[in-house]
């Protein structure tokens, strides 16, 4: 006899890349104690350990902006992620930006826009996409279900393994401090960035995520407001359509990842997003982080009542709300805020002062009005 347990089951079961133990966190559950314990942490930097890297022959050089380049890696956990990698034109900042892009997003339209306009500022850029960004020509196998925890342990691995990279090169960057970016799902993984940061000898100065969801599980009481939610993104779309020029509106295409191989990565990222691992990953975070959040006033996957609760005790935390919508990241005015924010800590990084809420978020906003007037990168 089939029972409902057995199709529940069976159903689970054909998710791809184990999908379902996403959602559950199995085996390290968001929910449990041994969540980013020392024995986590060290399975999680065992994973991210790189086993492939392929750079694009192609490089491409934009004057006024600097030098891209793209390529391609496999984690031995079984993953594969593409990267671009930004060196500026002319240097202002040797403290590198590192970031990871948004839910079915690519490295490219709005993120490569995003990268660029870091680099006409002046910082060396490391971006990394979603797993199955990058299709290898031999696919791997994953070992386990895709985490949050896991996308931000190879953040942190390739960026290591980049900027000694550009060191050897002869580069002048600074081998362990980094600044960090991410919208949405970048803003999620950023979380984990944070947290784990020390186990990768990193040190994030300060961070800058624009709508962050779902700091908690997604519960049945979730899906009508966010079904709501979804209705009415088409209208922020539009209005964001009459912000953008149209070289942006041209190239906003390949914004989306809708490769076949990445598609079925990114339906199993959703179980992981939906799972409250942000969250769990946020209240590792150490309390002197320096860290700014942006979340929208209709945007209600950002949950914001719940990420003032997980930070009320973290002093250098600020959350920021904006009127718009979750399509709101792509507003020109949220980059020019966080240009801005960027703009403050070379300032603080340069002159060796104290990076806090008055020397970066405070003064980004008198530098604001020369920030939204210079020319942007395409």
């Amino acid at each position: 006899m089939i029972t409902p347990e057995c199709i529940i089951q069976k159903s689970k079961n054909m998710l791809p890349f184990d999908a379902w133990d996403s959602f559950e966190g199995t085996p390290h559950s968001p929910d449990s104690s041994k969540y980013l314990d020392k024995e986590h942490r060290a399975q999680l930097i065992e994973h991210s350990q790189l086993t492939e890297i392929k750079e694009h022959p192609h490089e491409e050089y934009v004057a006024g902006v600097g030098l891209i380049k793209r390529a391609g890696y496999i984690t031995k956990n079984g993953y594969a992620y593409s990267a671009l990698i930004g060196i500026p034109e002319t240097q202002k900042c040797d403290v590198p930006v590192i970031g990871t892009s948004a839910w079915t997003t690519s490295t490219e339209g709005h993120n490569e826009h995003t990268v660029r306009n870091f680099m006409r500022q002046g910082n060396f850029v490391i971006f990394i996409g979603a797993e199955g960004s990058y299709e290898p020509k031999n696919s791997p196998t994953p070992a386990g279900p895709i985490t949050l925890a896991d996308s931000a342990a190879s953040i942190l691995n390739y960026s290591n393994h980049v900027v000694q990279d550009l060191v050897e090169q002869g580069y002048d960057i600074d081998p362990t401090n980094r600044l960090l970016i991410g919208e949405s799902r970048g803003a999620m993984v950023g979380m984990g960035v944070i947290a784990l940061a020390n186990d990768f000898n990193q040190n994030i100065l300060a961070s800058d995520l624009a709508a962050p969801c779902l700091p908690r599980k997604l519960q049945l009481s979730d899906i009508r407001n966010l079904t709501e939610q979804i209705s009415k993104e088409p209208i922020e779309l539009f209005k964001l359509a009459g912000k953008l020029t149209l070289s942006r509106l041209i190239h906003y295409p390949s914004t989306l990842d809708l490769s076949p191989y990445s598609l079925k990565h990114q339906f199993a990222i959703g179980f992981a997003l939906f799972s409250g691992e942000a969250g769990a990953m946020a209240r590792h975070i150490p309390n002197e982080a320096l860290l700014h959040i942006t979340v929208f006033n209709n945007d209600i996957a950002s949950m914001h009542s719940d990420w003032q609760e997980i930070f009320q005790n973290h002093p250098n935390v600020r959350i920021t709300p904006l009127p718009g919508g979750h399509m709101s990241i792509a507003d020109p005015e949220t980059l020019s805020y966080t240009l801005a924010r960027n703009a403050s800590s070379q300032l603080c990084i340069n002159n060796n002062e104290e990076l806090n809420k008055g020397s970066v978020f405070d003064a980004a906003h008198s530098l604001m009005p020369r920030i939204s007037k210079l020319p942007r990168a395409s």
